[in-house]
């Protein structure tokens, strides 16, 4: 006796290399890149002592559930930057108390913050951060900053560190090269970091965990060499570019991709200290994701007969064939696996798993 057998015979078509499991988040802060400055007139009747701080998000394939909100204040990737503001997936709200009842997100379909009676104390690098609560990992978190200055009689300091990514999703398979064009802050007075992550970041976590890929070291003049670190993990596979006069660029190549190299990637360039007096919040940076196609566990229709098969990574999944093209990946209801020889999904005592 077979017992159950379970017949799959509409099949949803979804063409050669059907879509990622993975689903991305991806913020775009339209003001990012420069300051947003408050320059307060006390004896204007017309002025208004309000700030928004714009802040849109993508989430593909789309979530079935709102995404988590939040801005926080302070350097990139330190586990210390203030929340200012936290909308849950759930609809919990926190503000920090130093701005409550002066910061909201009015919109449920944007992440714009906007911020009242602002004072000096105010001043700083803002992240806006979406994360997708159905895939709270890497693929589904993104951030984007703004810098924002309350001018009190002087000029916000100059030389802002510069970060411009391509933020198109990069596919490789196992074993390839992945390059991640970056343009930003540059030569030996920079300070080029690439960090992987972030980690944790479900409802109750800290969404700080990052894995530094490669370093160099800012050089304010003096004839000692840039000193460059790269994580053991990543030891031979990685690069920076270099542009025509020999100088680092934040441009950054990972050879010998491996499956486990699949994430996001953040590209962190920043001036030497000793040209601006921000200090660390004077580096911006931006995101990329890696998807990693693993030729062992991807499906292949490759001089293969049309029917179904068992997915090499998971028998409990199956794909169809048909003319040497790829028709999709389906699961089998929950507790079959799918019986390649009869074509259907079946007990799993009647499978050999191959």
């Amino acid at each position: 006796m077979l017992g159950l057998l379970v017949v799959l015979s509409a099949l949803l078509y979804l063409g050669p290399g059907s879509a990622d499991a993975a689903s991305i988040t991806t913020v775009t802060v339209p003001d990012r890149g420069g300051w947003l400055v408050m320059w307060p007139r006390p004896g204007d009747p017309t002025w208004v002592n309000r700030m928004e701080f714009r802040c849109e998000y993508s989430i593909s394939p789309a979530s079935a559930t709102p995404p988590t909100i939040t801005w926080l204040r302070g350097v990139f990737a330190d586990a210390d930057r203030q929340v200012v503001y936290k909308r849950s997936s759930s609809g919990e709200v926190y503000v920090h108390p130093e701005f409550a009842g002066r910061v909201s997100v009015p919109s449920s379909n944007q992440a714009t913050l906007v911020l009242t009676d602002t004072k000096f104390d105010d001043w700083g690098r803002y992240w806006c951060r979406v994360t997708n609560g159905e895939q709270p990992d890497d693929f589904g978190t993104d951030e984007e900053s703004v810098l924002f200055w309350y001018k009190l009689g002087y000029d916000p300091p100059t030389r802002l560190s510069q970060v411009t990514l391509d933020k198109t999703p990069v596919r490789v398979t196992a074993g390839g090269t992945a390059r991640l064009d970056c343009m930003g802050t540059s030569g030996r007075e920079a300070s080029i970091l690439w960090v992987k992550g972030p980690a944790d970041c479900t409802q109750g976590g800290r969404c700080d965990g990052y894995e530094t890929v490669i370093h160099k070291s800012a050089v304010w003049m003096g004839p000692e060499p840039e000193n460059i670190t790269i994580a053991p993990n990543y030891d031979g596979r990685v690069s920076l570019a270099a542009d025509g006069s020999g100088s680092f660029t934040p441009t950054l190549t990972i050879s010998d991709i491996r499956p486990s190299d699949a994430g996001r990637y953040w590209c962190a360039p920043d001036i030497s200290e000793a040209y601006s007096n921000l200090g660390p919040l004077n580096r911006d940076a931006q995101s990329v994701v890696i998807i990693v196609n693993d030729p062992g566990t991807e499906p292949t229709c490759t001089g293969k007969a049309d029917g179904r098969y068992q997915h090499p990574a998971d028998c409990a999944q199956f794909y169809t064939c048909t003319g040497g093209l790829l028709y999709g990946t389906n699961n089998c209801p929950a507790g079959l696996v799918f019986n390649q020889e009869l074509q259907l999904c079946d007990w799993a005592n009647n499978v050999i798993c191959l």
